[in-house]
């Protein structure tokens, strides 16, 4: 025993050797068919890979494009927003003016309200002083007329008087005169 074999003949190796050959090849064939599957598996598994690979691209392009339009739309909603909010401070800077000038219109309103009652008051100060001033110049001319009238009067009387004097000296004239025309006895009439 060589190593371990049986010792065989020629004839024996040759036909162990054919077997051998042929477990190899038939091994060899179920290799090859084996490895034919395992390629074809693999082949299949890279179908799959690359399809779920194509998928998840596409899927991903999908995410991609979903995510554009959806930033899109948030950027048009900021804008849109930001334009809101623009128009609404423009719009609360528009009213706020508008609050101002009503504020100026109504203090220019008080304001005028205050002068046509300043103006209100000086005419009737006015109206007063020319009233004063009519009164006054009537009871002037009230007083100027009592006057005249009491020196007229006094006038009159110190006419009448003087003219009762004037009678009362003719009359006594005369009985001077008469007296003396009848009493000869004093021919300058001194009695």
């Amino acid at each position: 025993m060589v190593q371990g074999l049986l010792a065989v003949g020629n004839g024996q190796a040759a036909c162990g050797f054919s077997v051998v050959w042929a477990a190899g090849a038939a091994g060899a064939a179920g290799a090859g068919d084996a490895f034919a599957a395992g390629a074809f598996a693999a082949f299949l598994a890279a179908g799959f890979l690359a399809a779920f690979l194509a998928a998840g691209f596409l899927a991903a392009g999908f995410l991609a494009t979903a995510a554009f339009f959806a930033g899109a739309f948030l950027a048009a909603a900021f804008f849109a927003g930001a334009a809101f909010l623009a128009a609404t401070f423009f719009a609360g800077a528009f009213l706020a003016a508008t609050f101002f000038a009503g504020a100026f219109l109504a203090a220019a309103f008080f304001a005028g309200a205050f002068l046509a009652g300043a103006f209100l008051a000086g005419a009737f100060l006015a109206a007063t002083f020319l009233a004063g001033a009519f009164f006054a110049g009537a009871a002037f001319f009230a007083g100027a007329f009592l006057a005249a009238t009491f020196f007229a009067g006094a006038a009159f009387f110190a006419a009448g008087d003087f003219a009762v004097a004037i009678i009362f000296s003719l009359i006594d004239l005369q009985r001077a005169l008469h007296a003396c025309w009848t009493a000869r006895s004093d021919p300058w009439c001194w009695v």
